[in-house]
This record gives structure tokens, sequence and C-alpha cells, in this order.
């Protein structure tokens, strides 16, 4: 027969509630996600503006994204004159463009390398990474290589 002592004091945990830790912070000391654009204004579709903002910190054509955003440019020219805003679809695919784009920023150190390292063809990758955020698997591909930057993990 054992001869242990019975605990007379309860356990922290049984008078006082367990904390739960905050969302992770990014290594910047941003939160995680990095994103400036909400699900409402995806929702209600962007302003054609953040095309021409994103076309511009880039580096890249207007058409180049409209390619990856799966519209015309035609398209953009109808929504310019009509409500100046783009669909909900297409609004979903630039808002993942911008939100890898603040990913590789924060990993990079710096916009102008972000815009270098999405428009530049990848070893890793075999591909252009920019062109590769026209699907959501693409996506994960192109994030998984900026963690693994991020953590020095060999790929």
């Amino acid at each position: 027969m054992s001869t242990r002592r019975q605990r007379t004091t309860p356990r922290r945990s049984e008078t006082q509630p367990r904390r739960v830790a905050p969302f992770p912070a990014s290594a910047a000391g941003g939160p995680w996600p990095p994103s400036r654009i909400s699900i409402d204004q995806v929702r209600k579709g962007l302003p054609l503006k953040e095309l021409d903002d994103l076309a511009a910190t880039l580096h890249v054509d207007r058409l180049d994204l409209a390619e990856i955003l799966g519209t015309s440019v035609r398209t953009l020219q109808r929504k310019a004159e009509a409500s100046n805003r783009l669909a909900a679809a297409a609004s979903d695919r630039l808002a993942r463009i911008v939100r890898i784009h603040e990913l590789a920023a924060r990993v990079l150190g710096a916009e102008d390398k972000a815009a270098s390292w999405l428009t530049s063809r990848s070893r890793a990758l075999g591909e252009v990474p920019l062109r590769m955020l026209d699907t959501d698997i693409g996506t994960q591909r192109v994030e998984q290589e900026l963690r693994q930057i991020e953590f020095g993990m060999p790929f």
C-alpha cells in the first residue's frame, strides 16, 4: 500500500482560469496575418486604385495583374467608368497578392526587395512567385517558401 500524502492546497489550475496566449505576433512585432484590407472591403469590392497602387509598387504592368486576377483589361475599363470597384472574386485575389507582398516585405526586410523577389524567377518554386498567386495552391507554395526563408529552413 502506498503512503502518498494527499494534496491539501488546490492546484493553480483549479483556482484560477487558464490564461490563453494572444494571437502570435510577427517577427517585426505586428499582428498576424498582416493585412490592411478587411473582409468587408473585399466583399464590397476593392477600388481600382488598389490595383494601380499595387502595380506601381511591384513595378509591373496593370495588364499583368489583371491576368492574375482573372479579369480582362476591358472589364477593368468598364469598372472604371461605372462603379470604380473590382468584383468580389477579383478583390479577393488582389487582397491575396497584397497579403503575400506584405509577408515578403516583412521577411525580406524591404518593399523593394519583396517586389523584386515576387517578380523574379525562383529556383525553389520553378517559376515567378507573382504568377503563382492566381490560385490558392500556388499562393500556399509561395507562402511556404517565404516561411522557409524567414526561419532559415532548407527547401
